[in-house]
């Protein structure tokens, strides 16, 4: 009876946590959709292959402007977002994976449902981390409560908030893991298939967010290097290993003959980045992604239960003297991820969902060494003092976290009402085409960008290139739209984009046909130009 009530209790709390990002999803985009910043970019990705279909010309960067004559020199997206190649060809920096997968989920059930897809794969993420748990030699029972504390009261839940790739490539994170494990467990067989397939996994990874890739290349480094004398164990990263690099080549040869460029452009984004760093931006990044800065939390910071787990993990391997591989690549993948890769993640707490991975790994080898054993030590005096202190200790960390997720809610919550409100606006003066100084206001066009064409202008000799073509297009509204003051964080702008892209400053002058008229649409003003024909 009791077995049974646990079991229905335990339905409704994965029922209950599972309701939260599902709600706020609604809440915020019950009117319109409500996007802004990175996600914006990939659901312009998706629209463009849900309107259009796949095909070459919808691979590059989606502008509906181009059907006024713009060039795509005024398109209003640029760094981090959009990359001009070596052909002059623009695209986006996000790889079309995703969004091919929402436009055609999207034919099913409509481009305003596909915001949802990310919270499909966290849970599918839920269900496979505690398949991995049990691997790892914990019960049914216990193996969702831990993958539960592991999705809601760690970064890992942020990106459940969001519409971004993070959720789906976990999930090929999480099936390469499983993989690895099953794998592990009958290495006298060659598992060519297992293997195979974990390479795979490995190399869509790398295609998608290469951070995680990293993080599981340590793992199989860690493995390798404690395993140098064990010559079956050696063959499992030896197969694996080649698979991954046969698959990366292959993307590698597709990624050339689209984008002329073997990484993609994503690749290409990360290479330009560690070009521009010195070291010393290097260890602020480094110290600004781990401890805190003016436009970040700190992972620490946000969730010290990380950095408990980590020192007791670290206490259990020596009590224990046995290492942990998913403890010790999780561990190094933290502390070392703002040095090993350039890509910057965003502003605040946000920022920290490319660390994701390495909680993952992390999460697993803490949890494994600290609950290892529990039945045989609990007798001891010692080891029920030890592990009275860690339930205290644990329940009072986890408290940050569970307020560092809801601090992440009253940003998209207090975001998604700025993008609403102006949205509203801009429906309400009714332009034609809408044109942004520089691209300090493009972060939150949202999906007004797919309803009313819009260009960037840097210049007051922008200006002067495209008005004739406006008259002859008989383009009767124009919303000019600027930043009067700029505060866009810019911390993370290389200097000369910022310069050249962002940091624009002119009083726009036009001729006599043009009746002007001051605006405000929310932090942003604007001037609405009605030509007189």
């Amino acid at each position: 009876m009791l077995e049974k009530l646990h079991r229905t209790f335990l339905f409704f709390l994965v029922l209950t946590l599972f309701s939260v990002p599902i709600y706020y999803k609604f809440q915020w985009n019950h009117d319109d959709v409500t996007l802004g910043s990175d996600p914006q970019i990939k659901y312009y990705q998706a629209y463009a292959f849900y309107k259009d279909g796949i095909n070459r010309k919808n691979l590059e960067c989606f502008f509906p402007a181009e059907s006024f004559g713009f060039s795509e020199k005024y398109i209003p997206i640029g760094y981090p977002w959009a990359f001009i190649n070596t052909s002059k060809e623009c695209f986006f920096q996000y790889p079309i994976f995703m969004p091919v997968l929402h436009a055609l989920i999207g034919k099913f059930v409509g481009m305003s449902k596909i915001i949802y897809i990310p919270i499909f794969f966290f849970f599918l993420n839920f269900l496979l981390s505690i398949k991995l748990f049990e691997i790892f030699g914990f019960r049914f029972l216990e193996s969702i409560y831990l993958s539960l504390y592991l999705h809601f009261l760690t970064p890992v839940f942020l990106s459940s908030l969001d519409y971004s790739e993070v959720t789906f490539t976990n999930t090929f994170l999480l099936f390469s893991l499983y993989l690895y494990e099953k794998r592990k467990e009958n290495e006298q067989k060659l598992g060519i298939w297992q293997s195979l397939f974990c390479g795979f996994c490995i190399a869509f990874t790398f295609q998608l967010r290469p951070e995680i890739t990293i993080s599981i290349i340590l793992l199989f480094l860690v493995g390798f290097l404690f395993n140098l004398k064990q010559v079956l164990k050696l063959k499992i990263y030896i197969l694996i290993g080649f698979f991954f690099v046969i698959f990366t080549l292959i993307a590698s040869y597709l990624n050339f003959t689209v984008y002329h460029h073997i990484f993609g452009m994503r690749g290409l984004n990360t290479i330009q980045d560690s070009q521009m760093l010195s070291l010393n931006q290097y260890t602020l990044n480094w110290i600004a992604d781990l401890w805190g800065s003016d436009f970040k939390i700190g992972l620490v910071k946000a969730f010290p239960i990380l950095l408990l787990l980590s020192i007791i993990g670290l206490i259990r391997i020596i009590t224990l003297k046995n290492y942990n591989q998913y403890f010790i690549a999780g561990f190094i993948f933290i502390v070392l991820l703002p040095i090993l890769s350039p890509y910057r993640a965003g502003v605040d707490i946000m920022g920290l969902r490319y660390y994701e991975s390495g909680v993952y790994l992390l999460s697993f080898g803490s949890f494994s060494l600290i609950l290892k054993n529990l039945n045989q030590n609990f007798n001891t005096k010692l080891f029920k003092s030890f592990l009275v202190s860690v339930v205290l200790f644990v329940s009072v960390f986890s408290y940050f976290g569970y307020k560092s997720n809801t601090r992440a809610i009253k940003q998209w919550t207090g975001a998604a009402k700025v993008s609403n409100e102006l949205l509203g606006k801009i429906n309400d003066l009714n332009p034609d085409l809408i044109i942004h100084r520089g691209l300090s206001t493009t972060y939150l066009m949202g999906v007004s960008y797919l309803k009313i064409p819009q260009i960037a202008v840097y210049s007051q000799q922008d200006w002067f290139d495209i008005e004739n073509l406006l008259i002859d297009r008989k383009v009767k509204r124009v919303l000019f739209l600027y930043w009067e003051g700029n505060q866009l964080v810019n911390d993370e702008f290389p200097k000369k984009i910022w310069n050249e892209k962002f940091d624009i400053s002119f009083d726009l002058e036009t001729g006599s046909s043009w009746e002007k008229r001051k605006v405000n649409l929310v932090h942003f003003k604007g001037l609405l130009l009605d030509y007189k024909f």
